[in-house]
């Protein structure tokens, strides 16, 4: 009698439970948490570009090619990422171009110094590559989002249609208590004007009903020229901006201190991609450090 050993039971244990989960890839890390919290355990769930580097600069590598191949749906933003043509020539299961989802609030265009609370930015007559990509930043929008991934996965994998719907109805339920509670807690703010290093927050400032000033760097990793930089310091001098916003992915330390010397403001990190975080725990991340900085 054959014996098998201890090593190739397990590995035949863990062949066994993974087979037939479904192999779901998205470009960016934010995308794959919403994913995460609807399929769970019974998906598997990978990201293309690391939440630490700037989103529009990433080389994809081979392993990336060889990932996106085998899923059996991937899901990408439709603007802002490189190469993506190139990534979806070699797609061969279900493709979501999260841009082109009914009911999506999403941003071609913006003016700066504006209340855009009362504006709709729903998708209809928008150019889907010139939207702004970070539309992950609008809460209401990560619901859509698990909403679609919840029909998606339930077709993929239909016996488990019930366990994805109890994890879309918890997740939309935690998402919509947070937007709730804060945008009430940003109502109370006087001082609502917000500007930041990169223009990473258009989606997010509209969420919670704030005016997005201006930025520093006026084009993906463009440094900014000094008349602009007078510009800007002007505006925060004259509305009395304690604080500017920073995303670690796009931050050039070199221009944040020059405008602090010039102004006295702080410099606050943000993390749009929640480098260590789930979903919700990144929106509420950035939440709670804007209003504490803008109240």
């Amino acid at each position: 009698m054959i014996k098998i050993s201890g090593l190739i039971l397990a590995y035949l244990f863990i062949s066994l439970f993974t087979y037939g989960k479904p192999l779901v890839v998205t470009t960016i890390k934010p995308i794959s948490d919403i994913v995460k919290s609807i399929g769970g355990e019974k998906v598997e769930v990978k990201y293309l570009i690391p939440p630490d580097v700037s989103l529009h600069f990433y080389e994809y590598r081979s392993s990336d090619i060889k990932t996106v191949y085998k899923a059996d749906l991937f899901l990408y933003i439709g603007s802002g990422e490189p190469n993506i043509k190139g990534i979806l020539a070699n797609v061969r299961g279900r493709i979501i171009n999260i841009s082109r989802l009914d009911g999506l609030y999403l941003i071609d265009s913006f003016e700066f110094g504006k209340d855009h609370q009362d504006h709709d930015h729903h998708n209809h007559d928008h150019d889907h590559e010139q939207i702004h990509p970070a539309l992950w930043l609008h809460p209401l929008n990560g619901i859509k989002i698990a909403e679609v991934v919840y029909k998606k996965l339930s077709e993929l994998d239909s016996k488990n249609k019930d366990y994805f719907k109890s994890n879309f109805e918890q997740f939309r339920r935690d998402v919509e208590t947070l937007y709730t509670k804060w945008k009430e807690s940003f109502k109370n703010i006087k001082n609502r004007y917000f500007i930041s290093y990169h223009y990473t927050w258009p989606y997010f400032t509209e969420a919670f009903n704030l005016v997005y000033l201006d930025v520093i760097e006026t084009g993906h990793g463009r440094e900014p020229t000094p008349r602009h930089l007078m510009e800007v310091i002007d505006k925060i001098k004259k509305f009395k901006i304690k604080n500017i916003f920073a995303a670690k992915q796009f931050y050039n330390r070199k221009y944040g201190i020059l405008i602090k010397k010039q102004t006295g403001v702080n410099i606050v990190i943000l993390d749009p991609f929640g480098t260590d975080m789930d979903y919700i725990k990144m929106l509420e991340y950035n939440i709670k450090k804007v209003f504490r900085s803008l109240r």
